[in-house]
């Protein structure tokens, strides 16, 4: 009983840091005055790289949203890499004005390779920065304006990522809260804190310098994590640019997310468990907050690894008495209360709040699906290579 309490206790502590790390980010973001970046001269020179495997179904909406960028014509080229592909995605790729590099490596397989490859053969020096967004994404009309401007002042810049499809399930009803979450609270304050906001996969902007000095090294299932550790490491940081949007089409069923996420899991854990601990640790003998905090970031749970946690050790700490047995089932119950409460806020950001909320009710599916997953992937049984999404209009 005593080990028992001993575990519980631990982990108590361990979701109550991170229940405190939100805190914080919430008062930054009600306290702090927003940044604004100053508009630029529409001068930056973009390539916009898209990673494209088999997508040739959502691909055209993509594209579409490229040419109707607010921007100069002249500045930015789109370039699509249909990597090893079987389908019409090259095809559809060009009939819509986009340069395409077909790639073909039935060895090196995955977005990680295929940004690395691309890197490499469109040539870094006809251009300033390089954005790379996933293939069933559509950018906002003003989105490279807004990159424009904010790389007069940052290097490596993570663009708003919000759910393109937020009413067609109650799944993409909560995945929206999440991710309004992440754009509207959590990366502003953490900007506003003068701390590195994480770069999420799609909508990652960086400068041909910082590509040129560090190359793409990332190859694992969480390329986006592993970059980031990695740029971290070398005292850079991400800004974010909260009215530069990326719209992605969100799986509406669990069951067309699994192979994703499984993959996802697998590489967060996979980077925290090789950088994460290790930047938290540098950052503390460096005395240097930007990589402490990454190091947090990366280690901390995401939210519904936070919230499983607190419900299975309210739930054991129920049956447990004696000494501070007795105090652990208020303490989880107060945990869970704050991270409902950091949901709730998320919702006031959203549009159609009231379906929002109601989400709330089908969330413990959610949350028992996504256990599942994350355990699998902590004992090794997660997906090691990269899986196609199942994609709808």
């Amino acid at each position: 009983m005593t080990f028992v309490i001993a575990v519980l206790a631990v982990l108590g502590v361990y979701v109550s840091a991170y229940v405190a790390y939100w805190c914080v980010l919430l008062i930054a973001h009600m306290m702090l005055t927003e940044l604004r970046d100053k508009e630029g001269d529409q001068l930056t020179a973009f390539a916009i790289v898209v990673p494209a495997h088999n997508e040739e179904l959502l691909l055209p909406r993509l594209l579409r949203s490229t040419s109707a960028q607010d921007y100069p014509k002249p500045r930015f080229d789109t370039i699509v890499v249909a990597d090893n592909c079987t389908d019409g995605t090259a095809d559809t790729a060009r009939a819509h004005g986009a340069v395409v590099l077909e790639r073909r490596d039935s060895e090196r397989r995955g977005k990680g390779y295929a940004i690395n490859w691309a890197l490499d053969s469109i040539g870094l020096d006809k251009y300033d920065a390089v954005l790379i967004v996933d293939a069933d994404c559509h950018l906002s009309a003003n989105a490279l304006k807004c990159l424009d401007a904010a790389l007069q002042q940052e290097q490596i810049i993570q663009c708003y990522s919000g759910v393109g499809n937020p009413d067609e399930s109650w799944f993409t009803r909560l995945l929206d809260v999440s991710r309004t979450i992440n754009n509207e609270i959590y990366s502003p304050a953490k900007r506003r804190l003068g701390l590195s906001c994480q770069l999420i996969g799609t909508g990652m902007c960086f400068s041909t310098r910082i590509l040129k000095t560090y190359g793409w090294d990332a190859f694992s299932v969480g390329e986006d994590c592993e970059y980031y550790a990695n740029l971290i490491r070398h005292g850079e940081t991400v800004g974010f640019a909260h009215d530069a949007r990326i719209y992605h089409q969100e799986s509406s069923t669990l069951g067309q997310a699994t192979h994703q996420r499984m993959r996802w899991s697998s590489g967060r854990f996979a980077v925290a468990w090789k950088y994460g601990f290790g930047l938290v640790w540098r950052g503390i003998v460096e005395q240097d907050l930007v990589k402490f905090d990454a190091g947090l970031t990366l280690t901390l749970p995401n939210p519904s690894l936070g919230m499983n946690i607190t419900l299975a050790c309210a739930a054991i700490s129920a049956v447990v008495s004696g000494g501070i047995g007795n105090l652990l089932p208020a303490w989880f119950a107060l945990l869970a209360l704050l991270q409902f409460g950091i949901y709730v806020t998320g919702v006031f950001h959203t549009k159609n709040r009231l379906s929002k909320f109601m989400a709330i009710f089908v969330a413990p599916v959610f949350l028992v699906w996504k256990l599942a997953i994350d355990a699998s992937s902590v004992l090794g049984l997660g997906k090691k290579h990269w899986v196609r999404t199942e994609r709808r209009l």
